[in-house]
């Protein structure tokens, strides 16, 4: 077969309102140029957000490049911006296979297609064999939009045919993680020169129901469990690979929930502890995990092998909004636990939701007297709540009849009561200034982090 399209270019694009955060790797991407790598495809990544890049830079970096096949990664705060990059490229005569994938393309499918002209396909929750079979079938036809059935035993993929847009049969949920090659990790060493944290993941998908959550509305449309773990072996493996190549010493695991549901989340943890010890791997890492994985003597086993933070989404100090939300716990369960990982040493940070377009005066202050009967732990979203396409939440939102689509791909609400709804513009605007705040502070550690190498004599491109 003769292979035309094999430098491959993924693409993380810019995101406007993600620009001053500290962010990390996007392993979702380096998990895919580890496996088009591994078939011998040229596959490079572009993290215009995480570089702060503009959609003329952005363009600038494809064109130098001229890649046979794009892959854009969609969200919700960089559609905008996919749209018009697409549409540039097309303009400026960019005749290769456009794909993307990530959140808004499994969500909204093949009306991604429609919003935006100029993409070919989209590949429809995980990608690590999509992609492949995407390629192989372009190889095999020799023509970026080839005609005929070539994708229709794709599974996972939404396409074009003549005028037409085609989805077909979901593909089911990678079941065995191990198999896939550590993620390619092309901008670790600038993450480690700004002195920010190298992710990894050991698990994918939350077994738990809460009617926000995206990820868990994602993986719901494709066949397999939702929780799966790699073995405690193979993440390990991947520490002593990056301990040896990039001196890592302080990690984030990035998983939705690090110990799933069940005898098999518990028993990998334990493993997990055993295996640092027996490979007597000395390093600080932090996990995310739902408050009912919180269990006495398995915490301060972690916490005893270099577990120095715990993330919970605690969500609200209101009964009725932990139903609402599908929670499966309780006002004083996430009290209890809190203040259990206080007792052993343990910090903590919360994932916080105190409003809701229902929520009361009244309730907002069992918001605020719960954070403080809990010491008012450091919180890593503070937000109201979120509504995804696609989610749970979204219909619910539309079945009481206050759900707005500003956007094909956003959707918003409105607030029961005024009160509220002007408390949460005062408290948006503080978070604006905020961010504006972060954003100027971050650009200058970073500036001043890569002038420091660059005085070393080291190459920060």
């Amino acid at each position: 077969m003769h292979v035309a399209f094999r430098k491959i270019m993924l693409i993380n694009p810019p995101a406007g309102i993600r620009l001053w955060e500290q962010h990390s790797e996007n392993l979702g991407l380096g998990y895919l140029a580890a496996v088009l790598r591994q078939l011998g495809y040229q596959a490079s990544i572009l993290d215009a957000s995480l570089f702060r890049l503009g959609i003329s830079a952005t363009l600038k970096r494809i064109r130098q490049q001229q890649p046979d096949v794009i892959g854009f990664r969609l969200l919700e705060v960089n559609v905008p911006h996919v749209i018009g990059l697409v549409a540039r490229l097309r303009r400026g005569g960019y005749t290769g296979h456009i794909t993307a994938g990530g959140p808004v393309a499994t969500m909204m499918g093949s009306e991604v297609l429609k919003l935006i002209p100029g993409l070919d396909s989209l590949i429809v929750g995980e990608g690590e064999e999509t992609l492949p079979e995407l390629l192989a079938a372009l190889n095999s036809s020799g023509s970026p939009r080839p005609s005929g059935d070539i994708f229709t035993r794709i599974l996972g993929l939404c396409y074009r045919e003549s005028d037409a847009t085609l989805a077909n049969e979901p593909r089911p949920l990678i079941n065995d993680l191990d198999a896939l090659p550590f993620p390619a990790r092309d901008t670790l060493p600038h993450i480690l020169r700004w002195g920010r944290l190298p992710m990894v993941i050991s698990s994918r998908g939350c077994d738990g129901h809460c009617i926000f959550c995206c990820p868990t509305a994602m993986y719901d449309r494709s066949p397999g469990p939702k929780w799966r773990p790699r073995s405690a072996g193979n993440v390990a493996d991947e520490i002593e690979d990056l301990q040896r190549r990039y001196n890592v010493s302080h990690l984030d695991f990035l998983d939705d929930n690090f110990f799933g549901r069940g005898e098999v989340g518990v028993r990998r943890a334990w493993d997990f502890v055993e295996e640092l010890r027996q490979r007597n791997l000395r390093l600080k890492f932090s996990v995310e995990c739902r408050v009912d994985s919180v269990e006495e003597d398995l915490f301060k086993a972690l916490r005893d092998a270099g577990c120095v933070e715990v993330r919970l989404g605690i969500e609200s100090g209101v009964q009725r909004i932990l139903d609402r939300y599908g929670k499966g716990t309780t006002v004083e369960k996430n009290r209890e636990v809190l203040l259990k990982l206080k007792e052993w040493g343990l910090p903590v940070k919360i994932g916080f939701i105190p409003f809701d377009p229902t929520i009361s005066l009244e309730e907002l202050m069992q918001n605020g007297e719960f954070l403080r009967s809990v010491g008012n732990p450091e919180a890593f979203n503070y937000n109201k709540v979120g509504v995804l396409v696609g989610t749970s939440l979204e219909r619910l939102f539309e079945k009481e009849g206050r759900l707005k689509k500003p956007k094909p791909w956003l959707r918003e609400y409105t607030f029961d009561n005024p009160t509220v709804a002007f408390l949460w513009k005062v408290v948006y605007g503080y978070a604006m200034t905020k961010r504006a705040v972060m954003k100027f502070a971050d650009g200058w550690k970073v500036g001043l982090a890569d002038l420091q190498a660059l005085l070393r004599g080291e190459n920060v491109k």
